[in-house]
C-alpha cells in the first residue's frame, strides 16, 4: 500500500511540469529572487534600477518561452534547439529592457505593456503554427488555457491567505517574531513559483497529431454568453449607431473620445464571438446564430465613425501614442472584419495572430508608435518655431504649441526642441537642467496654457515676451563688462564668477517686494522693477524692446526686459514672473 498519496501525486505532477518546461521554472524563480532581493534594497539604493528591469525581463521570458516551448514540442524538434532559441530571444528582452531609462518614461511602459499583451497573444497560437489547423481544438486550447489561468488566481490566493493568517496566529499566540518582509516573501513565492508550476501543469498537451482536444463546451458560460454578454453589447451597439446617426442628421463632429467607444464595442463583441463561436449555428441558438451572421456587418459603419473621429484628431493635433494605438486598432479591425466577411471558412486564429503581429509592429522601428509620435510632434513644434517675425500666436494657437511642449518634455526631455528653436532653449538649459513647461514656453517668447485654460481666463492675465533671433542677430554690449540672466522664479547666486583688473566679483540676488536687490561683492543696488513694469504701457507691446538704467554709485546697469507676466487681481496687477538680461558697467 503506498503512503500518502496525494503528496506522491503533488510530487509526480511537479516533477512532470519541470521536465517538460525547464526554462519556464528557471525564470520563474530568478524572477522570484529578484523580487524578493528588491524587496529588501533601500529606496534610494542605486541597484535598485537594475533589480526593477531583471523583474520585468524575466515576466516578458516567462510569457516568451512558454510560447517556444509550445511551439517545438507541437512540432517534435529538438529540445536543445528549443533551448538555445529561448534563450537567445530572452537575451533580446533583456537588452530591448534594460536600455530603458532609469526612470521610466511613459513611452517606455507603454512598450512593456503592448510587447506583454503580443507575448500572450503568441502564447494562444504557437503551438499551432506547425501543425495541421483544427478550429475545434484551437478554441477548445485556448478555454483551458484561460480557466486555468483563473484557477491558478483562485488557488495561490487562497493559498496565500492561508499560509498568511497561520503566520498572524503563531505571532500573536507563541509571540514568534518573524522578521518584517515575511508576508511580501510569502506572496512572491507563491505568485512567481507555485502560480507558475501550477499554471504550467494545466497546459493542454497538443503535440499528438491523431488525437486533437476534444471541445467541450461549459453551459454556464453558454447561459452568461446567451443572457448577459450578448444583450449588453446588443445595447451598447444600438447606442453607437443612434449617435452616429445624430451626427449625420445634425452634421456634427463626433467628440474625441467615442474612438475609444467604439473600440470596447468593437473588441468586447469580436470577444462574444470567439465565446460563441463553437456553437453559434446549433439548432436552438437562434439569437447566437443571428449575433454571429450579423456581427462584422454591423462595424462597418462604426469603423467609419472610427476613422473619422481619429483622422479628424490626428489631423488637428498630430499624432500621439494614443492616437497611433487607435489608428492602428482602427486599421486592424477593418482587415479582421474584412477577412470574415470574404472568406467563407475564416479561421478565429487570424484575430490573435493579427492582434500579435501589430503589437509587434508597433513597438520598435521608424514605424513604431514612438517614432512616428516624436516626429509629427517635433514637426509641429518646428512649424510654431518658424513663425515669420514672431507673430503673436493666439490663445488656441499657445495652448497647442504648450501641449506640444508638454509632450515632448515629457517624453524626450528639453533638449529634443533645442535645434528647432533658434537657441532660444540654449540659455535656460545650462541654467536649469529640467525646467517647468512654463519656463520652456517663456523662453520660447509666448505664454503657457495648461489643458484646462480657457479664453476668458487670460482676461485676469498680462503678458509681455519678447524675443530676438539670436542666431540672427549681433548685439552691441561696448562698454559693459558683464552681463548674466535675471529670474524671479530662481533667484541668482555667483561667487567669484567673474575677475575684472584683478578684482573679483560676487553677484547675489535677492527677491523683494519692489522687485530685487542685486547684490555686487558689498553694495546692494535695488532693482524696483515692479513700479516700473506697472507705469510703463510698452508692456502691452511684444514687439517693442524695453530697457530700464539704474545708475548707482559704483555701477551702471541696463536691463532688458525679455518677459513678464501676471495677473490682475481687483483691478491691481500683480508681478508672477519675470525674466531680465542685466548688463553692468564699472564706474571707473
Amino acid at each position: 500500500m503506498s503512503k500518502l498519496p496525494s503528496i506522491q501525486n503533488v510530487l509526480k505532477a511537479t516533477k512532470k511540469t519541470v521536465l517538460r518546461f525547464p526554462l519556464e521554472i528557471v525564470i520563474s524563480i530568478t524572477g522570484t529572487v529578484v523580487a524578493i532581493i528588491l524587496n529588501e534594497l533601500e529606496y534610494d539604493d542605486h541597484n535598485q534600477k537594475y533589480y526593477v528591469k531583471a523583474l520585468m525581463s524575466s515576466s516578458l521570458c516567462l510569457v516568451l518561452f512558454l510560447s517556444v516551448s509550445l511551439y517545438f514540442i507541437s512540432s517534435k524538434k529538438n529540445a536543445l534547439l528549443r533551448y538555445v532559441i529561448s534563450v537567445i530571444l530572452g537575451g533580446f528582452i533583456a537588452v530591448f529592457v534594460f536600455n530603458f531609462h532609469e526612470r521610466f518614461t511613459e513611452v517606455e511602459i507603454q512598450q512593456f505593456f503592448v510587447l506583454n499583451i503580443a507575448l500572450h497573444l503568441l502564447v494562444s497560437f504557437a503551438g499551432f503554427i506547425p501543425k495541421a489547423y483544427n478550429q475545434e481544438e484551437f478554441w477548445e486550447f485556448n478555454k483551458q488555457l484561460f480557466l486555468r489561468i483563473l484557477t491558478s488566481i483562485l488557488y495561490s490566493g487562497v493559498l496565500y491567505c492561508g499560509l498568511a493568517l497561520a503566520i498572524l496566529a503563531i505571532t500573536e499566540l507563541f509571540n514568534v517574531d518573524f522578521y518584517n518582509n515575511i508576508y511580501a516573501h510569502v506572496f512572491f513565492v507563491i505568485a512567481g513559483i507555485f502560480n507558475t508550476i501550477f499554471f504550467l501543469n494545466g497546459v493542454p498537451d497538443i503535440k499528438n497529431d491523431e488525437v486533437s482536444l476534444v471541445l467541450n463546451y461549459p453551459k454556464g458560460l453558454k447561459n452568461f454568453t446567451k443572457y448577459v454578454l450578448l444583450p449588453l453589447i446588443s445595447l451598447y451597439l444600438g447606442i453607437l449607431i443612434c449617435y452616429e446617426t445624430k451626427i449625420i442628421i445634425t452634421l456634427s463632429l463626433p467628440v474625441g473620445w467615442v474612438s475609444y467607444l467604439v473600440l470596447v464595442f468593437a473588441i468586447c463583441g469580436i470577444l462574444s464571438f470567439l465565446l460563441v463561436h463553437p456553437i453559434a449555428n446549433e439548432t436552438g441558438n437562434l439569437w447566437m446564430r443571428t449575433f454571429n451572421r450579423w456581427f462584422y456587418f454591423l462595424l462597418i459603419p462604426l469603423l467609419g465613425l472610427l476613422f473619422w473621429a481619429i483622422l479628424y484628431r490626428i489631423n488637428l493635433y498630430g499624432f500621439t501614442h494614443e492616437r497611433y494605438y487607435v489608428l492602428l486598432l482602427s486599421v486592424w479591425l477593418t482587415i479582421v472584419v474584412a477577412y470574415f466577411l470574404i472568406q467563407k471558412h475564416p479561421k478565429i486564429k487570424f484575430i490573435p495572430i493579427s492582434l500579435c503581429l501589430a503589437g509587434l509592429f508597433s513597438i520598435v522601428g521608424p514605424q513604431s508608435a514612438d517614432s512616428v509620435s516624436k516626429y509629427s510632434q517635433l514637426s509641429r513644434f518646428e512649424t510654431y518655431m518658424q513663425n515669420p517675425e514672431n507673430k503673436k500666436l493666439t490663445f488656441e494657437e499657445e495652448k497647442d504649441l504648450s501641449s506640444i511642449v508638454s509632450f515632448l518634455k515629457k517624453n524626450y526631455g528639453a533638449e529634443i526642441m533645442v535645434p528647432y528653436s533658434e537657441n532660444k532653449l540654449t540659455t535656460l538649459l545650462k541654467k536649469k537642467n529640467k525646467p517647468f513647461d512654463n519656463e520652456i514656453m517663456e523662453a520660447l517668447g509666448y505664454q503657457y496654457r495648461s489643458s484646462y485654460d480657457t479664453k476668458e481666463d487670460t482676461k485676469n492675465y498680462f503678458g509681455y515676451y519678447f524675443y530676438e533671433k539670436n542666431g540672427q542677430t549681433v548685439e552691441n554690449i561696448h562698454g559693459f563688462d558683464m552681463s548674466f540672466i535675471l529670474s524671479k522664479s530662481d533667484s541668482f547666486n555667483c561667487k567669484n564668477c567673474i575677475k575684472i583688473d584683478n578684482i573679483n566679483y560676487s553677484i547675489k540676488s535677492v527677491e523683494k517686494n519692489y522687485g530685487t536687490d542685486l547684490q555686487i561683492n558689498q553694495d546692494i543696488i535695488p532693482l524696483k522693477i515692479v513700479d516700473f513694469v506697472k507705469t510703463n504701457s510698452d508692456f502691452k507691446d511684444d514687439n517693442r524692446r524695453i530697457t530700464q538704467v539704474i545708475d548707482a554709485k559704483k555701477y551702471l546697469v541696463l536691463l532688458t526686459y525679455l518677459n513678464v507676466s501676471g495677473t490682475y487681481e481687483k483691478n491691481k496687477m500683480i508681478l508672477g514672473h519675470y525674466q531680465i538680461k542685466v548688463m553692468i558697467k564699472i564706474k571707473k
